[in-house]
């Protein structure tokens, strides 16, 4: 699978609620190498702004944003300790005076 389908993947399990579907495609993203920040960014990211479109369009009303939150949270209970490690791999920085 792809990087884009795997992102795809995560996108669409936002849009559609569905929090075992986020938290299966979360691990799939972790494990075929695609960094979290790109997982959301990319991928999560772009369904809640669908998620936000469409309620403002009054095709979702609240109830179907508190499930796509809650998709949300579960994936990101999953990726906070890999932004985590990956925050810890950059350097500072050189301050030049």
């Amino acid at each position: 699978m792809s990087k884009q389908e795997i992102l795809d993947n995560l996108r669409d399990a936002i849009v559609k609620q569905n929090i075992n579907g986020t938290v299966e495609a979360t691990k799939a993203a972790l494990a075929a190498g695609i960094p979290a920040f790109d997982a959301i960014n990319e991928g999560l990211s772009v369904g809640m702004k669908i998620v936000g479109d469409k309620f403002e369009a009054a095709e979702i009303y609240l109830p179907q944003i508190m499930m796509s939150a809650k998709a949300m949270n579960a994936a990101m209970e999953i990726l906070t300790p890999e932004l985590a490690k990956e925050k810890t791999g950059e350097g500072v920085g050189t301050a030049i005076t």
